[in-house]
């Protein structure tokens, strides 16, 4: 790849001239409506027309000068920038841009309904940089590093062979890390605090060369409908996102970063964009379903190694009802049950009971909640009694050949757009409102 130079290209510069006189004056007509929560039907119209074509037009943008403004907020493709970080550089790199950190925190505090909609910019710039291979693949290299708080935490891990977050727990018995989710308030339900905890958790893990094997499992709850019980995970956080709690940027680092490294392992050392991609620390993981495994929790089965489901647990991808994409599911899924029982579980809401033979073809065993122990203990000595090097070539192999970087990063640039687009879209408040408020 050819060096980039680091001043903007005169085109470049009058591009970005054009969009910001464009922007100066749609702004002022833009500051003469009321406040978002104050707006009616035709005004929230006329918002909502121009931030669409802001982020349409800034897409464009990115389109036609994505090597060379990547180029310019990497230090020509040096440094290794994640996303929640590349998006404000490029915000202050080029006034105009994107949406600066002050407009989006600004954004935070309305419910979904009311806000402006500056992350439609943020999903539109994104999808256009995956879009090109070269800075998709330098991106995802980004996000499959070590997150920089997860060494002095690793320090701590290995000390004490115990890990408390916020959200999660993670225990270290001999060469096994488990990694319990603990969202208590929502019943593991998944929402930025959850992500971050467990990337920091799955970070320490793969780091950790005394482990061998990870298990990832519900906590003990003590919300009052599943006192007592484990429960696995109940998907995406709806209370947060109807009330505007849940980034957009969630739902991007959960795939690049979370579940990337759980699937593709971490990069770290002396890996980087040029080398071989499967190069990379992994480790196999078990995922066990006690009650169920609900839209982001199904999804982590779909990039275990091997998963040991409570009988009777309940498996589901509610998303599209919700008036979403449930992440990378609508690439993986077919590949387990076939197109057909995937168009059931994503369009229709389609529920499967693990003992069924539709539910065995997700899961590996089905036990008795009281059996699960002993079988994980099994399933542990099964994996760890040859070494796990062979094991993890044959993870890399398989990998290789059903989900190729290059398709995985074309979902991506496709994902980006669509799910902004949908959360921002007309029917997801109708729906959370229909399916979630009212129950709730």
């Amino acid at each position: 790849m050819e060096n980039v130079a680091l001043s903007p290209t005169p085109l470049l510069v009058n591009d970005l001239e054009s969009l910001r006189q464009w922007q100066n004056s749609e702004l002022n007509r833009l500051k003469k409506l009321p406040l978002p929560t104050k707006r009616d039907v035709e005004q929230e119209k006329s918002a909502r027309f121009y931030f669409d074509a802001l982020a349409e037009l800034r897409a464009r943008l990115i389109a036609l000068h994505g090597n060379e403004i990547y180029a310019a907020v990497t230090n020509n493709f040096s440094e290794l920038v994640r996303i929640e970080d590349l998006l404000y550089r490029i915000a202050k790199k080029f006034p105009g841009l994107a949406p600066t950190r002050s407009e989006i925190i600004q954004d935070e505090s309305y419910f979904l309904c009311n806000k402006e909609g500056h992350e439609l910019s943020q999903g539109l710039i994104l999808s256009e940089l995956l879009a090109i291979p070269h800075i998709g693949q330098h991106l995802m290299t980004a996000m499959q590093q070590p997150k920089e708080k997860s060494f002095s935490l690793l320090a701590q891990f290995q000390q004490q062979h115990h890990l408390r977050l916020e959200t999660v727990t993670v225990i270290k018995k001999n060469n096994v890390a488990y990694l319990y989710l603990s969202n208590q308030s929502f019943l593991n339900a998944e929402d930025d605090q959850l992500n971050s905890d467990m990337e920091f958790a799955v970070d320490v893990i793969l780091l950790d060369p005394n482990v061998d094997v990870a298990v990832i499992r519900g906590d003990v709850m003590s919300h009052k409908k599943y006192n007592g019980k484990r429960v696995f995970c109940s998907g995406v956080n709806l209370t947060k996102l109807y009330r505007g709690q849940l980034s957009y940027l969630f739902y991007v680092t959960r795939e690049l970063g979370l579940i990337t490294k759980i699937y593709r392992g971490l990069m770290h050392g002396e890996n980087n964009v040029n080398k071989i991609p499967n190069c990379v620390i992994e480790k196999p993981w078990i995922s066990v379903v006690d009650s169920h495994a609900i839209g982001g929790g199904f999804q982590m089965l779909l990039v275990s190694d091997y998963v040991i489901a409570e009988s009777g647990a309940l498996l589901s991808v509610p998303a599209r009802r919700e008036g979403f994409i449930p992440g990378l599911t609508n690439l993986r899924l077919p590949r387990f049950v076939g197109q057909r029982l995937s168009n059931q579980l994503v369009y229709n809401n389609y529920q499967i009971i693990v003992d069924s033979d539709e539910g065995k073809l997700i899961v590996d065993e089905v036990v008795d909640a009281n059996c699960i122990n002993d079988s994980l203990k099994s399933v542990i000595d099964s994996m760890t009694e040859f070494g796990i090097g062979g094991f993890i070539s044959n993870r890399k192999a398989f990998r290789l050949g059903v989900e190729p970087i290059s398709l995985f990063l074309q979902y991506m640039a496709t994902f980006c757009r669509e799910q902004v687009k949908c959360m921002y879209g007309p029917d997801i408040v109708n729906n959370l409102e229909r399916f979630w408020v009212m129950r709730k």
